[in-house]
């Protein structure tokens, strides 16, 4: 994922509460990274600036909160809404597990290492891309009910996304190879989402 540079006063304006939200919806979730995203927050929202692409680097939850922003401000949405859609549709079709068993492949050479980049890159697009369609393509509700009728709209692309994924769970093995169909099965949702209903 490449940002572009960052205007601290544009960007902290846009940005706004959206980590604080995210804060929010990953510790009502569970996830274990509430306090990674909550010192992005106190960086994005103070005057220590300087060293934050470092910190965003290193911080998995921060690419989180600027797509979250980033789908909230394309689609018009709330980022409170978009926040919970995107977390949704994470824990849903498991990509906080997905991204963890990616980001635990080799980096022993820098082949391994740029093929768990572009990997890891390829999920986080692809995810957000999912958040930003079912935003777009449902009415107002739930996460869980806009997450079914988003769903329903798109059955037989989730079903062998469905089935690919569980054979790469259940199979334990988790390579190049494997992660790489993995992630092109939530591609081809993105891509399915796109076609007419």
């Amino acid at each position: 994922m490449i940002f572009p540079p960052f205007d601290r006063n544009h960007d902290r304006a846009r940005i706004g509460g959206v980590v604080d939200i995210a804060v929010a919806a990953v510790h009502d979730r569970g996830h274990g990274d509430v306090e990674l995203v909550a010192e992005v927050a106190a960086r994005i929202a103070g005057e220590r600036v300087g060293d934050l692409a470092d910190q965003v680097a290193a911080m998995v939850p921060a690419y989180s909160a600027f797509d979250i922003v980033d789908i909230a401000a394309s689609t018009g949405r709330s980022v409170e809404e978009t926040s919970e859609v995107y977390f949704d549709l994470a824990d849903r079709l498991q990509i906080t597990r997905l991204r963890d068993r990616i980001t635990a492949l080799p980096r022993d050479d820098r082949w391994n290492t740029m093929a768990r980049g572009a990997l890891r890159d390829d999920l986080y697009t692809a995810h957000a891309e999912l958040a930003r369609d079912v935003l777009t393509v449902t009415e107002a509700g739930t996460p869980e009910r806009r997450l079914a009728a988003w769903v329903a709209r798109n059955a037989p692309a989730v079903t062998r996304a469905a089935q690919t994924l569980v054979e790469i769970w259940e199979s334990d093995a988790f390579t190049v190879a494997t992660l790489s169909v993995a992630v092109r099965a939530i591609r081809t949702l993105v891509a399915a989402s796109t076609l007419p209903a």
